[in-house]
This record gives structure tokens, sequence and C-alpha cells, in this order.
């Protein structure tokens, strides 16, 4: 399966010129980011986790590698959680490279915060294996790799290679894109895991989980919007998916998540929508319209 990714949409709800700070499709920008920590947090286009690298090691700053476009940020943990963290941004400079050098990113700064707290689960996108009908993070690897293929300035591509990951029996490789003005990272999967991959987002009390109402041909999603940022303040979470990918639906105490075939890699898109990010989606309502409209554009663009 070939994803075409969305091209640089203009936010739900905004209209050319309406709004002074506004992207405009000659500035959309997309940037990716890995620092490392031992040399004051010095950007490097590739790091491997060293012998005995385990989650809270102060190797990396925010403990993996990073991209972002004017709408919103991520991050993945690079070791056995592979989970996705979500940087919202009330900004829409580049600001990944200042992230971690010295701020504490779990505070509200000028540029915003991180703002999903991830636990034991997928966090807002990332892929795990099923495990005893429960969907888990992925786990221990010899080492792990991250690599910038690409940085801006209108699309960023991160490479991540867990080698020898020991629930999959061999090496796991997956490639994270965004592109300027898109608040959407598509994720590419080449593994050929023994245990079935999932891609999940986390489960916070009081959100409500959304999904389209008649399971279709083509793309589909699931999503979960509410009081789930760190603020707090309303936070949206979605994967899209093609139905034709996956065998099944699930949920369990930490996920909501997707099931994806064993015959293929996995290919898929996540996204996060925070409140106070430019031009943010404000309540549930423009969520829902924002994920139907993502939906129409999928399918006419990859059907």
């Amino acid at each position: 399966m070939t994803i075409l990714f969305l091209g640089c949409a203009e936010p739900h709800g905004a209209k050319r010129g309406v709004h002074q700070n506004e992207p405009r499709l000659e500035e959309m920008q997309a940037q990716a980011d890995i620092g490392l920590l031992a040399r004051g947090g010095q950007s490097v286009d590739n790091v491997t986790t060293p012998p005995g690298y385990k989650p809270g090691d102060k190797l990396i700053t925010y403990e993996g590698p990073g991209w972002e476009s004017q709408m919103v940020g991520y991050r993945l943990y690079l070791d056995g959680r592979n989970a996705i963290d979500v940087f919202g941004k009330k900004t829409t400079n580049m600001v990944l490279k200042q992230v971690g050098r010295g701020d504490d990113y779990h505070q509200m700064q000028p540029w915003g915060m991180d703002i999903l707290k991830v636990g034991a689960s997928l966090g807002g996108g990332g892929f795990g294996v099923l495990e005893d009908g429960e969907a888990r993070q992925i786990g221990p690897a010899i080492q792990f790799s991250a690599k910038i293929l690409r940085n801006g300035p209108q699309r960023s591509t991160v490479e991540v290679i867990h080698s020898q990951s020991q629930k999959c029996g061999g090496d796991v490789t997956a490639k994270y894109t965004i592109e300027g003005g898109n608040r959407l990272t598509r994720v590419e999967v080449d593994s050929q895991c023994r245990l079935p991959l999932v891609a999940g987002l986390v489960k916070h009390p009081g959100t409500t989980q959304l999904s389209q109402p008649e399971k279709k041909a083509g793309w589909n999603y699931i999503a979960r919007y509410g009081d789930q940022s760190l603020v707090p303040d309303n936070l949206g979470l979605a994967i899209f998916f093609q139905s034709d990918d996956i065998v099944a639906q699930g949920k369990d105490e930490d996920d909501d998540y997707i099931i994806f075939k064993n015959d293929s890699n996995p290919e898929y898109l996540f996204a996060a929508a925070w409140e106070q990010e430019p031009f943010g989606i404000r309540d549930i309502n423009e969520f829902e319209n924002w994920l139907k409209d993502t939906l129409i554009e999928l399918n006419k663009t990859s059907p």
C-alpha cells in the first residue's frame, strides 16, 4: 500500500487573509531534531544507543528524536516504550532545537509544552505488539538508532531502527514523516514481527472515544477527545488507517488500538490537535469536523 500524504492543507475552519500569523503556502515548514545532552544539547543527524541504555538515561534531549510542523511537535521515546508524545505549540515557529536544553518542557514555556501523559500506553499513535490479548509497548532490543533522513524545509522524515527486537524476533524499522502546515505524521513500518503489530491511543479518564460511524472500504479512524492534556485542557488524538490493512480494533486498560494483518508492513497516520495551538481546534465538534474533512481528503488522494 502506498500512502499519498496530504499536502499543505489549511487548518480546519481557517480562512485565507483572516489571521495575520496564519501559515502561507510558501512559508510551510517542517523540522526534525535529535539532540545529545552529552554535547550540551547539540543537534545531530543520527544516534545509536550504547550497551546498557535504558529508559530515562540522560543521553538524548527529550529522550528521543522529534519532528514538528507549524502546528504541533512530536517526540518518540527511543527505547522499548516506542511511544509517541506530543509537544503542544503556541507558536508557528520551529522550536524543537531549543527544547530540553535547560528548559523544563513539562512546564508551560512561551513556545508551549509537553502535553501528553503516556505511561504504559502507546501514547498518541505509537506502535507496539499484541501480546496476551492486549496492546503492549514493543519492548527491549539490542540497540535503538534514529536517523534524520530529511530535515525540511517543507517535509521532515526520521528513521528509527530496533535492532533484534526481543518480542518481534528481528529488526524493526519505522519512518516518521511530517509536512509543513499539517498535524499528520505518516508512519511506515518494515518488520517481520512474530507477534501482531498494533497502533494505539492512550485512554485518559473523561475523554470521548470517536470512530467513523460506518466502517467502509478505504480510510477509517479511531480517535479520542477531551480534557486529556497536562495543562489541563482539550486535546484530540487520532489514528487514520486503511480498513484492508487491519484485522480488528480493540481496547484495553491503557489504549484504544488497531491490529494490523501479519502479512503486510503497517502504514498509517496519526495526529494531535491541541486547543492552544495556532488556529487550534477548540471543541469536540470542531475536532469531529476535522476528522471527517481529513477522511474525505485521504480517500480522494489515496483510495
